[in-house]
């Protein structure tokens, strides 16, 4: 078994560029996705969390900074566990998704999406 709780548990939170649900700082989407998450992670008793956040990005791009900072704390194994509300939080382009799934794989990295019953 893999130990996890010394590494970051990632939240990733995404919403699409245009959504206008905006109270001055984050759009409401992003934070029932965090409190969604982060609900999910203390249940969980998972520990050390960390939101990375992209906030009016498309999810045709990876080029995002949350996503891209994410990945890169992934390689260099910093995060156990990454989290997202559903698939459609990552990205609509599924090879892109497939080469991430491999660099989690390649790291031990154990990955839930929530609202798809998906947990490696």
């Amino acid at each position: 078994m893999i130990e996890y709780t010394n590494k970051i548990t990632a939240l990733y939170s995404r919403l699409s560029v245009g959504d206008d649900d905006r109270d001055g700082g984050e759009s409401n989407s992003i934070v029932n996705q965090k409190a969604f998450l982060e609900r999910y992670a203390r249940q969980h008793k998972l520990m050390n969390i960390r939101h990375y956040i992209d906030d009016d990005e498309s999810g045709r791009f990876f080029d995002r900074s949350a996503y891209i900072q994410m990945i890169s704390d992934v390689e260099s194994g910093k995060i156990g566990i990454v989290i997202m509300k559903d698939m459609t939080r990552w990205g609509r382009d599924y090879l892109q998704v497939g080469n991430a799934m491999e660099i989690f794989r390649r790291n031990n990295v154990r990955f839930i999406a929530i609202n798809n019953g998906i947990d490696s």
